[in-house]
């Protein structure tokens, strides 16, 4: 690579985006206000230690 650049997995600092990040945002562009997309890892409750996609109604 060359010098002076980062690619994402060297560097903290850079966001990753996965093709299950960038669902999630469409996801969330498309919810009525008031809903939250998050991507919950296998240690968060996620079948086959995969990842998934969790809809939530934010309430306050």
């Amino acid at each position: 690579m060359a010098e002076g650049h980062l690619s994402p997995q060297s560097s903290e600092d850079v966001p990753m985006s996965t093709p299950l990040q960038r669902a999630a945002g469409r996801l969330q562009s498309a919810l009525p206000e008031g809903w939250q997309v998050e991507v919950v890892d296998e240690g968060d409750g996620a079948p086959d230690g995969g990842q998934i996609l969790r809809a939530l109604l934010v309430t306050d």
